[in-house]
């Protein structure tokens, strides 16, 4: 009887008074746009373009049944940041989303490094050396893509910059036009890349949307689309 109420006591010091890991504190939602133009919309979010996100001969944005899609006209890079967003606690995050046209080619497994949507999520506020000069640092992040092919699926790729404090995991493998959850533990994630001794506890300090199809083959075509990202 003891050694029960010891593992209960246990359990109870874990899980903070009052905690409800089944129901989301935080909600990036792009399934609520009215009118205008979708980048004032994605400004009042507060996401900022940079790179060809600036561009839209480059990457395309539209809004329809219920999504934002994305899609790269040519070989682009381009990536919307958000540094609103700031959960102090989170465990883990799921992502509403799915992928029309893969960038051709397109392989972490084979170095090739390019996808049609991914999500990135910055941990912690301590900015990280990036391994190149023209790069700016900047925190800890876990980047969630969608992949195709032979790449593995909850792998943490290393990329060329960011080889300590960034991973890049392709997070499920969903048929064309398919849309699927993804449902992923981030804190856990962070622990076995980052933070062994499991000392540290990150806020989630900012998320970004991004594409890569530089090294495509198909001249640099891709489109995908989100919903919705939660965070638990």
């Amino acid at each position: 009887m003891r050694k029960v109420f010891f593992v209960i006591l246990v359990f109870l010091l874990a899980v903070p008074a009052g905690a409800d890991t089944t129901r989301p504190v935080h909600i990036v939602r792009f399934n609520d746009y009215a009118s205008g133009s979708e980048e004032d919309w994605l400004l009042g979010k507060g996401f900022q373009f940079e790179q060809d996100a600036k561009r839209r001969n480059y990457i395309d944005l539209e809004v329809a049944d219920d999504r934002l899609i994305i899609e790269a006209k040519r070989p682009a890079f381009g990536i919307l940041t958000n540094e609103t967003v700031n959960v102090p606690t989170f465990s883990s995050v799921e992502i509403d989303w799915g992928v029309n046209t893969f960038p051709e080619g397109a392989s972490y497994e084979q170095g090739i490094r390019n996808e049609a949507i991914m999500v990135i999520f910055f941990l912690g506020d301590e900015r990280q050396p990036s391994g190149a000069l023209f790069i700016p640092d900047c925190p800890y992040f876990v980047a969630l893509f969608l992949c195709h092919g032979d790449d593995r699926v909850t792998h943490p790729y290393v990329g060329s910059y960011f080889k300590k404090s960034g991973r890049y995991v392709c997070g499920d493998r969903p048929a064309i036009g398919q849309v699927i959850t993804t449902r992923f533990d981030l804190l856990a994630a962070y622990r076995s890349y980052f933070d062994k001794e499991g000392d540290d506890d990150p806020a989630i300090s900012g998320i970004a949307l991004a594409l890569d199809t530089k090294k495509a083959a198909g001249a640099g075509r891709s489109s995908a689309f989100i919903r919705e990202i939660r965070i638990y």
